[in-house]
């Protein structure tokens, strides 16, 4: 990496390998063996946030209370709002089967609980439509 980085996801889209943590947002180049230094910043990112490539883009979903998606398009170099999740959630893992996103595990904040939750829960995305199912 270019700096020190910790707390975060990464994913593969087109030959890239994005790393996103509470330090930024990091790009390698697999064709030239370059890292990105100019890739645009997507603002605050909390503690572990779950990426993954999904429909031309990197989402990076969630970190410490928080439940936003944010989407990069490589091609455009921006950034944009997506679906928000079910709940603020990190420390999970997020992938792509058969066309459909999926985000799993991981642990989110209770204020009511005054405690971290650990989830076994899993979540699919299916046309902009979140979709909550439990899997154990």
């Amino acid at each position: 990496l270019p700096e020190p980085t910790r707390q975060g996801g990464c994913c593969a889209l087109g030959g890239v390998l994005y790393i996103i943590s509470i330090d930024g947002v990091f790009a390698f180049d697999t064709a030239t063996g370059c890292w990105d230094k100019d890739l645009p910043q997507p603002g605050d990112i909390g503690q572990a946030p779950l990426v993954a490539a999904y429909e031309g883009e990197v989402w990076m979903m969630g970190g410490l209370h928080c439940d936003d998606t944010r989407c990069y398009h490589p091609e455009t170099r921006r950034w944009r709002a997506g679906p928000r999740l079910p709940t603020a959630q990190s420390w999970g893992a997020a992938a792509v089967l058969g066309g459909e996103l999926y985000i799993t595990g991981g642990a989110h904040r209770s204020d009511m609980h005054d405690a971290t939750i650990y989830d076994d829960r899993t979540w699919t995305l299916r046309g902009q439509t979140s979709r909550r199912s439990k899997r154990r």
